[in-house]
């Protein structure tokens, strides 16, 4: 596989995690891009500490990241800008913060940091470059959904196809 992908659920029993990390360990002596879409449940909210050495080692294996920005915002200890809703989906509210905010996660592996906030904007931030691109509203899969958690996904299958320093070359002149 060209791409090694989990969240921070390998993380919660320690068969998982020491799984995971060896799993991580072969991907990357086979040249893998490692992918680490947090994915925090949320159990794991009650200590930005504890939640940090919970996943450490797997955060600082991976080549991409993808958190959410109300996990971010946690994790940062930023009081979130807005009440979460993913019934209200509005442009004006995915604030994009400031580099020095994300680099308070960065480590040396780390290739690009993707914050998502439903579907609208995907924000995006290597070592020298920052911004966002519009994401595509899902598609209700029935008249009473509106779900706005894919983001991530169509992440990991864009990433999937397109090597990163590519997909962030696109990203950039899109923008």
């Amino acid at each position: 596989a060209k791409m090694f992908y989990y969240n921070s659920s390998a993380l919660l029993e320690p068969t998982t995690e020491s799984s995971l990390l060896k799993a991580i360990d072969v991907s990357k002596k086979f040249g893998g891009t490692i992918f680490f879409d947090l994915n925090l449940p949320l159990p794991l909210w009650s200590s930005s500490k504890e939640t940090k050495l919970l996943i450490k080692e797997a955060w600082e294996a991976a080549d991409i990241i993808e958190v959410t920005k109300q996990e971010l915002e946690f994790l940062c200890g930023i009081k979130p800008s807005e009440k979460f809703d993913t019934n209200d989906n509005d442009k004006s509210k995915f604030t994009h913060y400031s580099p020095e905010v994300i680099m308070k996660l960065w480590h040396n592996n780390l290739k690009v940091l993707f914050v998502t906030n439903g579907t609208s904007k995907i924000h995006y931030y290597t070592e020298k470059h920052n911004g966002w691109v519009r994401g595509t509203e899902d598609a209700p899969t029935t008249p009473f959904t509106s779900d706005m958690s894919q983001s991530g996904d169509a992440i990991v299958a864009g990433t999937s196809f397109v090597p990163p320093n590519i997909l962030l070359k696109d990203m950039l002149l899109f923008h």
